[in-house]
């Protein structure tokens, strides 16, 4: 038996032949699976559970960075362009200084 949280890579043919106890074994939380097609990685299997899970932290991952983006006033790309150029001829500066 796999272990808990190990990922197994499988080829595209054998994850196609056995879905349904690799549906099983991902399900209950035995198996994590990376299918890949000549040796390259192409998807990964994971259980409901985890992917839900995944999309939850994402989401909040996001939520955090609305957040700060709505506290962070708004910026120009001129103005950024300006603040970069300046920055850029300042470390020149100091290098040659």
């Amino acid at each position: 038996m796999p272990v808990p949280g190990k990922i197994e890579r499988v080829p595209a043919l054998k994850a196609r032949t056995h879905l349904g106890e690799i549906m099983k074994k991902v399900q209950a939380g035995q198996l994590r699976v990376l299918v890949e097609k000549a040796g390259i990685p192409m998807v990964g299997i994971i259980s409901a559970d985890d992917f839900q899970r995944l999309i939850a932290e994402r989401e909040a991952r996001f939520e955090v960075v609305d957040r700060i983006r709505s506290r962070v006033r708004a910026v120009s790309d001129t103005e950024i362009d300006r603040d970069v150029r300046e920055a850029t001829q300042a470390v020149r500066r100091r290098r040659r200084g």
